[in-house]
């Protein structure tokens, strides 16, 4: 059986990044030995549940800086691999991308690089620089569009065959859900990020929420304490934080998306968005600024929910408004929204993933 490892930097924290390395973890744990790996931790635990037949590790506490971990975890890390004989590491997303290369250097141990986020994403010359190198040194690399496909092979001037694009899955659901169509909530669900655009949902909701006084927002998620006290500011200073509440992190969402009847995104850019892809399964129309990359890829315009160009809130508020205004068209986008899902199908992406592993290692 091959022995496989996937690598996230941070294992404990609630994000989609952490729920798409569980999943692939569970998963690949059919076919082959995989070896969940977690560089640190700095919650309770695993953020999501795991199958019984994946190896975890964790190899250290708290929450220090890549840069500060980077020699030390990338020792740790050799020594693991060498001592359960992993073949083949997953980096996913750019942080873990030094920490794999240093560890597998000379080991013929192959790398792949999965970049959770769009190309667009760039938060600084770190995260730069751990992609240059996982375009540039790791055997592969894994993007989440075919979009992003194209810009890592013009950027970084890359072999077409070097690099594949690989949806996020659906996960089949038990059952059919009941969605309540009048339920006059409203639903965001991402970490509290300046990625995430809760500037823009600030302004969207000071003018959504005043209108429609008997209508609720809720906020799950968590992350910068500075981004929640300016948003909080901004719904106050409207009148309307009354109307929104901060729910914070949940260990699973099935029960929640089937109380609201509108999923809102103010993102300004994606990798390819669980949270989408959760929503539209659960029959929420979506309303979504068409940011770079991953609404346009689940959302289609007018039939399951609304794309809007970023970061045009007006329109934003238009859109919302006139879902708001009609419970019928709700309901009509509800009943679509899985009419265009065959390619995020749980089998034939897993597939795509095997194949991988099979170009790599072969038999």
């Amino acid at each position: 059986m091959k022995r496989i490892a996937i690598l996230r930097y941070n294992l404990s924290h609630v994000g989609g990044a952490e729920k798409v390395a569980v999943n692939l973890a569970n998963a690949l744990s059919a076919d082959y030995q995989v070896h969940l790996l977690s560089m640190t931790m700095d919650g309770a635990g695993l953020a999501f549940d795991l199958d019984p037949a994946v190896h975890f590790h964790n190899f250290f506490q708290g929450n220090p800086r890549v840069r500060e971990l980077t020699w030390k975890a990338s020792r740790a890390l050799r020594a693991y691999l060498k001592q359960h004989g992993i073949e083949l590491v997953f980096s996913i997303a750019p942080a873990t991308n030094t920490i794999m290369l240093l560890a597998c250097m000379g080991t013929g141990i192959k790398t792949v690089f999965c970049d959770h986020h769009s190309l667009a994403f760039d938060d600084g010359r770190g995260r730069r620089f751990q992609r240059y190198l996982g375009a540039k040194f790791a055997d592969k690399v894994v993007t989440l569009t075919d979009e992003d496909r194209e810009n890592y092979i013009q950027k970084y001037h890359l072999k077409a065959g070097k690099v594949s694009f690989i949806y996020n899955w659906l996960e089949s659901l038990e059952g059919q859900p009941e969605i309540d169509m009048t339920a006059k909530k409203i639903l965001t669900v991402g970490r509290l990020s300046q990625q995430k655009g809760y500037d823009l949902l600030a302004k969207v909701a000071s003018q959504i929420l005043p209108a429609n006084p008997d209508w609720t927002w809720d906020i799950y998620g968590e992350g910068q304490d500075s981004i929640k006290a300016d948003l909080v500011a901004s719904l106050e200073a409207a009148g309307c934080l009354h109307q929104v509440d901060f729910k914070g992190n949940v260990k699973g969402m099935d029960h929640i998306y089937p109380g609201h009847s509108l999923y809102v995104m103010t993102s300004y850019h994606e990798g390819l968005p669980l949270v989408l892809l959760e929503a539209k399964q659960y029959g929420l129309p979506i309303v979504s600024f068409a940011c770079p990359t991953g609404p346009s890829e689940i959302v289609s315009d007018g039939r399951n929910g609304y794309l809007v160009a970023p970061y045009d809130v007006a329109l934003m508020v238009t859109r919302i408004q006139t879902l708001i205004d009609d419970t019928d068209l709700r309901q009509s986008m509800s009943e679509q929204s899985m009419d265009d899902t065959e390619k995020f199908d749980k089998a034939r992406i897993l597939a795509q993933w095997q194949g991988l592993i099979h170009e790599l290692l072969g038999e």
